[in-house]
């Protein structure tokens, strides 16, 4: 939602609103520019708050502008209702005794933090913040995370002195020092017993309907990623109950008989609402393939199917869109209560891997916040996702990860829960057949993958084992294994953990 560069030699309220962000000297603080969002700023004699934030449906958005002078009274009162907005907002509050940078419980798109020289710097992309960090500066516990795909919602990233600011924390900015803040745990339901006569499905429309209302979007310039799973599904037929046939959709289509299943289920959803759709072929962008290179850095922790998926926002972008919805969070809404899972022996990682790396995943608890109103998955998806849809210009919409649904989610009995009954069951009343609601082949891109692997897979871990990589000097990683893989793929005979290796090509793009 912002960056900003802030020196901790700031201590007045000198702050002016130069068209495009508030400066002070070499400090300012650059809202992202999107209708979605707006801005609001204040000062007393020795204080000075800004705030970015989602607007609030159906009312006028404040001004941007310098910040408006106040009476100390009129300014905490001020701080304390900013504080409690509850949308997704980020908070900077400036005093003589340092710099203060706090976050909501929604979190589309956060902001990392770093500090450089004195100053605090801050960027919801945090491939901005590389020229703080060095190969030597790696996160061994954030690194193993994701080379074993064991991730967590943390405040760590793949550099050490870089950080998520996560949700409802805060940092404190002092000669030069950065202090974490963690919030209070947020409380957990039950499931429920329901009443005879209780009418879950109309509740469950009802709900999404209103978390929708709850967000200042423009119909006529937003589009779903219908990929066709039950959680896109659900929320494009929300969306189109609510506007009607003025939205766009669109989705990468996979080959095969899955992707003729695909397509027909996505056919039928777009004949009953409408949508001018976007199709385009998951193969056409394989992961690994250079003809897709990225043109600018990304991050460790952005999707492997960047490509196509990029390319799709950018479509909906020169058609006008601005906000994407997406089903983010529906299978982490509708879950049942974990199992516990058994201790991690090195014989359940891939080859490659080594036992520095199993080592660090011992401590992959630690940076880990007190339990979130949602999911930790969720919130890691969010903050995964958010940086490629900001530099496609789009503002990402997930009522399916609003913190009132992942309450309605607990509350339901496990047989609603259960292989996504809720969500089968809304789409049935509808009006669906049996091949949208249970759609009896598979869907996902694992198919897409081990293309990529096989085309591209040897050539790329050549090129990373010859050029060499932060990942085999700091001995996360074991270069004859991978050799050896690229073998495997080469012949066109991998074994089931090769599909891994993909992870460690995207991870060392990302910290090479």
């Amino acid at each position: 939602m912002l960056s900003l560069q802030i020196s901790t030699a700031v201590n007045s309220p000198s702050w002016e609103w130069t068209g495009d962000r508030w400066c002070s000297g070499s400090s300012w603080i650059s809202p992202y520019d999107h209708p979605a969002l707006e801005t609001w700023s204040s000062q007393d004699s020795q204080r000075v708050v800004f705030q970015v934030r989602e607007r609030a449906h159906g009312q006028p958005p404040h001004s941007p502008g310098s910040p408006r002078p106040v009476s100390t009274r009129a300014y905490n009162e001020a701080v304390a209702e900013a504080s409690a907005w509850d949308r997704a907002h980020h908070l900077i509050e400036i005093t003589p005794h340092g710099v203060t940078v706090s976050t909501g419980a929604r979190c589309p798109a956060p902001v990392y933090l770093t500090v450089k020289q004195g100053d605090l710097l801050g960027h919801w992309d945090v491939t901005h913040l590389r020229s703080t960090t060095s190969h030597q500066h790696l996160e061994p516990v954030e690194i193993a995370r994701l080379l074993a795909r064991t991730g967590h919602y943390s405040t760590r990233t793949a550099w050490q002195g870089v950080s998520l600011l996560t949700e409802r924390s805060s940092v404190w900015f002092h000669d030069g020092e950065l202090r974490v803040r963690m919030p209070e745990p947020a409380r957990h339901d039950e499931a429920r017993e329901l009443a005879p006569d209780a009418a879950v499905l109309d509740g469950y429309e009802r709900l999404l309907y209103a978390v929708l209302a709850d967000h200042r979007y423009i119909p006529e310039r937003t589009a779903i990623e219908l990929s066709g799973g039950m959680d896109s599904s659900n929320v494009a037929m929300s969306l189109a109950a609510r506007h009607g046939p003025v939205l766009a959709s669109g989705a990468l289509l996979q080959n095969g008989a899955a992707g003729e299943q695909q397509k027909r289920r996505r056919e039928a959803m777009i004949r009953y609402a409408g949508f001018r759709d976007t199709v385009l072929r998951a193969t056409d962008y394989l992961p690994l393939n250079p003809q897709h290179a990225p043109r600018v850095p990304l991050g460790p922790h952005e999707e492997i199917y960047i490509a196509g998926h990029s390319r799709l926002l950018a479509k909906w972008k020169a058609d006008g869109i601005l906000w994407a919805a997406a089903g983010v969070g529906g299978d982490e809404m509708l879950s049942l209560p974990p199992e516990p899972h058994p201790p991690l022996v090195p014989n359940d990682l891939p080859r490659w891997l080594t036992s520095s790396t199993f080592e660090a995943l011992q401590d992959q608890e630690s940076g880990i916040p007190p339990a979130p109103p949602i999911s930790d998955s969720t919130l890691r998806a969010l903050a995964c996702g958010a940086p490629m849809y900001l530099r496609a210009g789009l503002w990402p919409l997930y009522p399916l990860a609003d913190p009132a649904m992942w309450r309605f989610g607990q509350w339901l009995p496990f047989e609603w829960r259960r292989k996504k009954h809720l969500a089968r069951a809304r789409l049935k009343r509808l009006g669906f057949d049996g091949e949208v609601t249970h759609p009896p082949l598979r869907e996902n891109f694992h198919e897409v993958l081990r293309q990529a692997l096989v085309y591209f897979g040897p050539t790329a871990i050549r090129s990373m084992l010859a050029t060499g990589s932060p990942l085999i000097d700091g001995k996360f990683v074991n270069a004859d294994e991978l050799a050896a893989a690229a073998i495997r793929l080469e012949q066109n005979r991998p074994i089931r953990q090769d599909g891994m290796v993909a992870h460690v090509l995207r991870l060392h793009q990302a910290v090479a």
